[in-house]
């Protein structure tokens, strides 16, 4: 389906099957008398699962799958030991069996969906769908990796509920709520273990086909081979190489936590083989622990000075060490390698400038900066913790998700859904990051305070749902690309602002866009504001996602202006637009109407700009600018600057021909893309007078505000190559 065509059909159907669950509500604590059968069961997923193989995008359109997050619900914190086993038909409909845990083995190969599912049985032979939410996609884990026939789980407080297709099924949305056994598990029941064990197991054979496995590139496979060898008492010099090899299939499945555990570190003795040394740094450079990475090098590089991947590897790291110090990074090498990777998940590290998180009062926390800092000053260049990244060149392989919040009426697609699901991902593979996240704000929802359990991480899937709704990570279109960056989170809204963001790739750049004080709390607007005078009715809920409403000066203003001069302010610019639109060209604009139109129209506001940006002025006196200097009366034009760059606030001295009087900016505005425009006109102005200090002035603010509005200016003269 192409999601930029009608969805009408598609949205029919979703709403049919959020009425099948909103009236599943009703059966809450009823066991279902009308389960199917296990052989239907069984033809039925069989069938489905034909389908869903077969069905495959093409022609620019997605594969669109879809589903229903439910009411948010906490993992389970209980150890095992405390739980008690139930079985498929002891299960009561919309229930979350607490202090329960349920044994299946899978009676079928998994089928991709949104979730994977799986058609599994108890003991007794009765069966159930089982949904597993928040796994990897097929392309980083294959569905088989994670489940294939036969395999046993056990699920830990089972949610037994009605799915949207009006089925019975299970649903495990938090990761750490499955457990996957082996077959040898105490826990597994006589039935189900192989009828013929195998001979000559030992763990230097199990180790074997652990090598084998990670030969063939089948990591997880590898994993679970090395960990079965573990338990076949291994001496103590094998179960260091077991160890060390496992390592390395922990570090191509992203598990840097445990990779870094099976090589010892930080206690490596005396004489550390070089593959547990440089495996340590390797898995201490992708949790961002640079210096510890460096260390690590410097150590292998002291013992093997002729190990040229270890020194190219220790000059990496003091790469990221100077990037992380002093946010020093080369900006067009980010921006070349952004065009070029796929995803542009880059390899550079994060940069925190002069800035400290503190309590703000009625806001929570916010960031504020601990020294003075300039206008166009790097205060951030952050890596996303996690990001979710879609190919604007639209792949006629490619799917597009959808998750829909019953209780809440709200939608997530694309990339946003994606997000939850990395997010979940990454927490659960290294719980050593968590906590970075999980100090967020996260609304009213309140997460559960137990980090590990039976020696595994509890990961709160949901959490992760509530704060990516909570925390400002979003880029637009909705289905597009978005991410969530810890550091930048903390930054409150203001529409007028006084620091600007901008992304490379999958980090946030973000520059003060005005001179600021020590002990100033930074601001940027989550949503631009509107420079239509008549979008007054969208103030009280434009932030309603968020949990707030904008009380900044330009809201204040709007909701406060009455409703005739809006009015006024709407019939002046429609004036000016049928202006506009009267004439062909540039130079056949009326400049005398439009002037006396746009003096009008300034008149309207009472405060001063410096407070209140006066935003429907600017465009249409930029407009006024370009055909005064076109026309070459480069007097007139500039005074139309300075118009509009004082109806964003900025305070300008110097924006004329005297040749005495440098060009200043006193106070920096209201920035929008098209200011560095205005200042390169300024340019222009100036060299044709031939004051070419100023032209030079007018030149370096441009090259602010383009480093402001793009994060860099690297690419400067690249994107204005043609203005001289």
């Amino acid at each position: 389906m192409d999601v930029n065509k009608d969805l009408d059909e598609y949205m029919e159907l979703l709403k049919r099957q959020k009425r099948v669950l909103q009236d599943a509500k009703k059966r809450r604590g009823q066991r279902p008398r009308d389960r199917k059968g296990r052989d239907v069961m069984l033809f039925d997923f069989t069938m489905a699962s034909a389908a869903n193989t077969s069905t495959t995008p093409g022609n620019g359109t997605y594969l669109t799958r879809s589903s229903f997050v439910p009411p948010a619900y906490p993992p389970c914190t209980t150890p095992l030991d405390n739980l008690n086993p139930i079985m498929i038909a002891d299960l009561k409909l919309e229930t979350h069996h607490r202090g329960s845990y349920l044994l299946l083995r899978a009676i079928t190969p998994p089928n991709r969906m949104t979730a994977i599912l799986v058609l599994a049985e108890d003991e007794r032979r009765e069966v159930a769908i089982l949904q597993l939410y928040q796994q990897d996609d097929e392309g980083t884990r294959p569905a088989k990796d994670v489940v294939e026939k036969d395999s046993i789980l056990l699920v830990k407080e089972p949610f037994f509920k009605v799915m949207a297709s009006g089925d019975y099924g299970l649903r495990v949305d938090h990761l750490s709520d499955v457990l996957y056994l082996d077959k040898a598990d105490a826990r597994v029941p006589q039935s189900w273990r192989p009828k013929r064990l195998e001979t000559g197991i030992s763990a230097d054979s199990l180790k074997l086909k652990g090598n084998a496995s990670v030969g063939r590139g089948q990591y997880w496979r590898a994993i679970k081979e090395y960990s079965a060898a573990l338990a076949h008492s291994p001496t103590s010099q094998e179960t260091e190489v077991i160890k060390r090899n496992r390592s390395l299939a922990h570090l191509n499945t992203k598990q840097y936590d445990a990779a870094l555990s099976d090589t010892g570190f930080p206690d490596f003795g005396q004489s550390a083989p070089e593959k547990a040394l440089f495996r340590a740094a390797q898995a201490l450079y992708y949790l961002g622990r640079f210096e510890e990475c460096c260390s690590v090098l410097q150590k292998l590089c002291s013992q093997a000075p002729d190990n040229k991947e270890a020194i190219q590897a220790l000059d990496r790291a003091h790469r990221r060490c100077s990037e992380s110090e002093t946010g020093n990074y080369n900006f067009g090498l980010l921006q070349a390698e952004a065009k070029k990777i796929r995803p542009p998940h880059l390899d550079h590290a994060t940069y925190i400038g002069p800035v400290e998180v503190r309590e703000v009062k009625g806001k929570g926390r916010g960031l504020f900066v601990t020294k003075a800092v300039e206008a166009g000053d790097l205060i951030l260049c952050e890596k996303a913790f996690s990001h979710a990244y879609v190919d604007e060149v639209r792949d006629s392989n490619a799917s597009v998700t959808f998750l829909m919040n019953t209780e809440t009426d709200t939608m997530f697609m694309g990339g946003q859904a994606d997000l939850i699901r990395l997010i979940a991902q990454k927490m659960f593979k290294n719980p050593s990051t968590a906590s970075a996240f999980t100090d967020l704000h996260h609304g009213a929802y309140t997460p559960v305070d137990v980090h590990s359990v039976d020696g595994q991480p509890v990961v709160d899937s949901l959490h992760s749902h509530k704060d990516v709704i909570s925390n400002k990570r979003v880029e637009e279109p909705a289905y597009n690309s978005c991410g969530i960056w810890i550091t930048a989170s903390y930054i409150n809204h203001s529409c007028t602002g006084n620091v600007r963001r901008s992304f490379i790739g999958d980090m946030m750049i973000i520059r003060a866009t005005k001179h600021l004080a020590p002990n100033t709390e930074l601001t940027f607007p989550y949503v631009a504001p509107s420079s239509d005078p008549s979008d007054a009715s969208s103030v009280a809920n434009k932030f309603k996602s968020w949990g707030f409403v904008c009380k900044c000066a330009i809201c204040s203003d709007v909701k406060g202006t009455p409703a005739s001069v809006v009015q006024e302010r709407q019939n002046l610019l429609g004036q000016f637009k049928r202006l506009c639109a009267t004439s062909h060209t540039l130079s056949s604009l009326p400049a005398k109407k439009m002037q006396r139109l746009l003096t009008a129209l300034d008149k309207t506001y009472s405060r001063p700009a410096s407070q209140i940006p006066r935003l429907p002025l600017f465009d249409p006196l930029l407009l006024l600018a370009r055909l005064h200097m076109d026309r070459a009366d480069f007097p007139t034009g500039l005074d139309a600057l300075a118009q509009a760059l004082h109806a964003l606030g900025f305070v300008t001295a110097g924006l004329d021909r005297c040749a005495s009087t440098p060009f200043q900016i006193v106070a920096w505005g209201h920035l929008l893309d098209h200011v560095v425009e205005a200042f390169l006109r300024a340019r222009g102005a100036f060299g044709v007078w031939g004051l070419s200090a100023k032209a030079a002035q007018a030149d370096g603010f441009a090259r602010v505000a383009y480093r402001m509005l793009v994060g860099e200016d690297a690419s400067f003269e690249k994107t204005y190559d043609l203005w001289g």
